[in-house]
C-alpha cells in the first residue's frame, strides 16, 4: 500500500515546520542532499511511520516545547515520542505504539508486524550481570477489568468498589497501629 508509506514531501513539510518553530536561519537550513539523507535516516529508524503519524507526532512535539528557553532540532526518537511508548523521553519501537493514540494515528496490522519483536530497553541495565531482571514485564494476556455485572458470581462494579475501599481502609488501619 503505497499511500501508507511516508513520502519525502510530508517529511520535508515536517522538517520545515520544525525549522520555522525553532527559528533556524536560512543559512543553517538543510540542503536538498542533506534532506534526502535525513529522509533515509528517518525511514531506517522508523520504517512503519505514515505521513499522518509523522505530522501528528511532530505537532505534538512542537506543542510540548512551550515555555522552554532553549530548543534544538529533535532527534528522531525525541520527535516520535508522542507516537510510541517511550523510555527516558525517547520513543522505543520495541515497546510499540502508544495505546491512547487518536483514531487517525492508530497503527495498522502491517505496521505492528514491522515493529521489533522483543523489548529491549534503550538504557543499559543498572546491573549488567542481572540484565534480564530489568526487562519490561509482558503478561501472556492482559487482565480485564471486572465485568460490570457477572451473573455467575454476582460481582458488580459497586461490589468491586466496596472491596477496594475495604482494602484501603484495612491498609489505613494497619498503618495507624504501626
Amino acid at each position: 500500500m503505497e499511500e501508507d508509506r511516508l513520502t519525502i514531501e510530508s517529511f520535508l513539510s515536517v522538517a520545515e515546520m520544525i525549522a520555522a518553530q525553532l527559528r533556524i536561519k536560512e543559512a543553517d537550513r538543510w540542503s536538498a542532499q542533506i534532506c534526502q539523507l535525513k529522509y533515509v535516516s528517518f525511514l531506517s529508524e522508523f520504517p512503519e511511520v505514515t505521513d499522518r503519524q509523522l505530522l501528528w507526532s511532530a505537532e505534538q512535539w512542537l506543542q510540548g516545547t512551550g515555555g522552554k528557553d532553549f530548543l534544538r532540532y529533535p532527534t528522531w526518537r525525541e520527535l516520535m515520542a508522542p507516537l510510541y511508548r517511550s523510555e527516558n523521553g525517547l520513543a522505543n519501537r520495541t515497546w510499540g505504539f502508544r495505546p491512547d493514540l487518536p483514531a487517525m494515528c492508530k497503527p495498522t496490522a502491517d505496521q505492528l508486524r514491522q515493529l521489533p519483536g522483543s523489548p529491549r530497553p534503550l538504557a543499559a541495565a543498572p546491573d549488567p550481570h542481572n540484565a534480564e531482571a530489568y526487562m519490561p514485564f509482558q503478561p501472556a494476556c492482559l487482565a480485564a477489568l471486572p465485568p460490570g455485572h457477572d451473573e455467575e458470581t454476582g460481582l458488580t462494579m459497586a461490589k468491586w468498589a466496596d472491596y477496594l475501599n475495604f482494602l484501603a481502609q484495612e491498609e489505613e488501619n494497619r498503618e495507624a497501629t504501626d
